[in-house]
């Protein structure tokens, strides 16, 4: 029997589509999705709410429905270092079970969610039951590298300019809306000291930028969210000295996230 909230929206199909899209559990028979998709439970999670913290006991993985999840690192210094964001249609987070897992990292909700999630015990049954998910684990891991490899070098070679071009044409192709007349939006409430946090720089400097790029007709800054106005424009600041932003964008989204 499917296990659902109290008038859950949420129908078993949904719920297998998500195990289905994923590289985790594409090496195991339907019946594996079929099972899998019996130990989950929905949940409902409301914006600004911690989901876990670094250092927690590991008791679920999740995927996403719906709203976004930032997963972040925190510094001695009290900085804030984000790794990345989730949204609808991944599974999170990558973890070793071993006899007493623990979260690596801190996930917080940046818009209210909904999720679906398994309980540590029954990915272990799973994993045992059909060991073909440790394979899709491995896949999914290997395929971070490109990604990884790329923000380290984005982030230790180029300038702000890149850094921050890069970031909106991220955010663009992982949760923008496409508009009429070729405009982009990206909803959502960040502060542009969070921003800052994750390319590098101050929040003056950010601001700089942003309002120079809005009286050049590259951007729109509103108070629902920012708006790329010329997606070509933005995406010479990206590339002006010779970052290839493409393939770091696929390696995100074309690969261990799946085509956003």
């Amino acid at each position: 029997m499917w296990q659902f909230k109290a008038n859950s929206p949420i129908s078993s199909d949904a719920i297998l589509e998500l195990i289905r899209g994923w590289k985790w559990f594409e090496n195991v028979p339907a019946e594996a999705h079929d099972w899998l998709a019996q130990q989950s439970r929905i949940r409902s999670v409301p914006k600004g709410h911690h989901l876990y913290r670094s250092g927690d006991p590991a008791t679920h993985i999740y995927g996403v429905i719906s709203g976004v999840f930032r997963i972040y690192l925190a510094t001695p210094d009290g900085d804030e270092v984000t790794g990345e964001e989730v949204v609808h249609g991944s599974w999170f987070p990558h973890m070793i079970l071993s006899d007493s897992p623990e979260y690596y990292g801190n996930c917080v909700c940046q818009r209210d969610a909904v999720i679906v999630q398994i309980s540590v015990p029954a990915i272990v049954e799973f994993g045992e039951r059909w060991p073909g998910y440790f394979r899709g684990l491995y896949q999914e891991l290997v395929a971070r590298g490109p990604a990884t490899l790329g923000r380290i070098m984005l982030l230790s070679l180029y300038n702000i300019d890149v850094r921050l071009a890069v970031y909106l044409l991220r955010m663009a192709r992982l949760r923008g809306v496409q508009e009429a007349g070729a405009t982009v939006l990206i909803s959502g409430e960040v502060s542009q000291s969070e921003i800052g946090a994750r390319v590098g720089a101050t929040r003056q400097r950010v601001n700089m930028l942003l309002n120079d790029w809005a009286a050049r007709g590259l951007i729109e800054i509103s108070g629902i969210g920012t708006r790329i106005l010329d997606t070509q424009r933005l995406t010479a600041e990206a590339t002006k000295f010779g970052f290839d932003v493409e393939q770091y964008l696929a390696a995100w989204h074309g690969g261990w996230q799946g085509t956003k």
